[in-house]
């Protein structure tokens, strides 16, 4: 797998990033008739994770929020995209800060 446009984070919990993923995403299109204020749960952000090796976690509209993210594997390593699809780089360094805020992180 090529790299090089991915950010690693591995050591992150899979749960915390689905649920900071949903946190800072918002509603849109027809998303606003599924939308639901409160926070994901984490048995609901269990119920995210999937048994594909290669990309354990993929989210597209969540409960009406579009959070666009998507979670890969290669060599044990954890990785999400440098761009997060229709978020701000603020939301991008928001959500690294919730899932590793032990690590300094260079997304420019």
């Amino acid at each position: 797998m090529d790299t090089e446009n991915l950010i690693e984070i591995t050591g992150a919990n899979l749960v915390d990033v689905a649920k900071a993923a949903y946190s800072l995403s918002r509603p849109q299109g027809m998303g606003f008739l599924y939308y639901q204020e409160e926070e994901l749960s984490d048995e609901e952000a269990r119920g995210l994770i999937t048994d594909d090796e290669r990309c354990p976690l993929s989210l597209d509209y969540v409960k009406g929020r579009a959070c666009k993210l998507t979670v890969f594997q290669s060599e044990g390593k954890l990785y999400i995209p440098k761009s997060w699809y229709d978020h701000s780089s603020s939301d991008l360094d928001k959500l690294l800060s919730r899932i590793m805020p032990d690590k300094k992180t260079d997304v420019a």
